[in-house]
């Protein structure tokens, strides 16, 4: 699979699974670039939730000037700033997240990155 299917399909995917959480979802088409750095907004009673997706065989890190666009992005949309990464691997396909803070500090250990469940709680205010 072509690397930007595999990365739409996981987009699909992650959205498909927000707006069965009860979240409206938008794809953004040129997401990474300079205006659009997030690939998923998905919004619930006013919460925003941006996420950057990555679907690498290798745990992502982001350089410090997509960081930066992310966050001044996030910051003026009010949006709370995501890294979503899920290996290609069917066996390890499990979702993993990093807070927008933690991307920016370069806190990219094991320990940081946490599961779909963890993030649903934490942002499941109802």
């Amino acid at each position: 699979m072509k690397t930007y299917a595999k990365g739409s399909a996981f987009e699909r995917e992650l959205i498909h699974f927000f707006n069965s959480r009860g979240f409206s979802c938008i794809r953004a088409a040129a997401s990474g670039g300079n205006i659009y750095p997030a690939d998923i907004v998905a919004i619930k009673k006013g919460l925003i939730v941006a996420i950057e997706c990555k679907s690498w065989k290798e745990k992502p890190r982001l350089d410090r000037e997509s960081v930066l666009k992310f966050k001044a992005w996030c910051e003026n949309a009010s949006a709370i700033g995501f890294l979503a990464w899920q290996p290609p691997k069917k066996q390890y396909r499990k979702w993993r997240f990093l807070t927008l803070r933690d991307a920016e500090e370069g806190n990219y250990d094991d320990d940081n990155w946490f599961d779909m469940e963890s993030l649903l709680k934490a942002i499941d205010f109802r």
